[in-house]
């Protein structure tokens, strides 16, 4: 079993947010006016995400991570399912054999029968103690708890918080915002199915043009908006 990769000395994302890469967008939106936004900074997984609304009808995200380019785009609200969804991964294994090695430390100190001043005793202690906390840290560094929203009929995730993050109050309420200015944004366009179906299929291709969205990806969002019945009707 591969051992995690989770360096001791983790990094302080904000000091690299100066520095990002971003991607050439063709339809460049000038920002007039910011609506709302929300910074995430996750040390643990290496992650800082800055979620911007602004000009009413437009999403911005900045997203860096420890072990990969940063990058940067933008998505129109239209286009997006305002219902949020939620992805959780619990690795328990991790957490099993942290408890294990705890449990199997506190049996060989109660138990009395070791000589606990022998170096061999020790050296036992410490490695079962060493075990357990890089298998505690494993468990939340591979466990996952996200909200994501996706597109309307692609069902292409644009936008993936860390559940929680920064705190519940603000996230929450960042939500709770985001999910109310997708459907103003939709009632404001006024677009019929036919229109959002074809309006969002040039979308995700910008996106994919700019390598935000993975070639496989637009294929079947694509797939899924042609045998749309509004779409073969239009």
């Amino acid at each position: 079993m591969a051992q995690p990769d989770i360096d001791s000395d983790q990094i302080e994302m904000e000091s690299f947010v100066d520095d990002i890469t971003d991607i050439t967008d063709g339809e460049q939106v000038s920002v007039e006016h910011v609506n709302f936004e929300i910074v995430q900074n996750s040390k643990m997984h290496g992650i800082y995400r800055k979620v911007t609304v602004f000009n009413d009808y437009f999403c911005d995200q900045i997203v860096q991570t420890k072990h990969h380019r940063k990058y940067k785009y933008r998505i129109d609200l239209a286009y997006l399912d305002p219902r949020p969804f939620r992805s959780r991964l619990r690795v328990w294994r991790w957490l099993y054999i942290a408890l294990g090695m705890l449990g199997l430390d506190a049996i060989l100190l109660l138990a009395g029968v070791i000589d606990t001043s022998s170096i061999n005793f020790l050296g036992l202690f410490v490695g079962l103690l060493v075990v357990s906390t890089m298998s505690l840290l494993a468990f939340f560094y591979y466990s996952r708890d996200r909200v994501f929203f996706r597109t309307q009929y692609g069902k292409i995730r644009l936008v993936e918080l860390i559940n929680n993050n920064p705190d519940r109050k603000r996230f929450r309420t960042f939500v709770n915002n985001f999910v109310m200015q997708i459907n103003k944004t939709k009632t404001a366009r006024g677009f019929n199915q036919a229109k959002y179906l074809a309006r969002e299929l040039k979308e995700l291709r910008r996106l994919t043009e700019e390598a935000v969205i993975p070639v496989k990806s637009y294929e079947k969002a694509k797939q899924l908006i042609f045998k749309h019945k509004a779409f073969t009707n239009a």
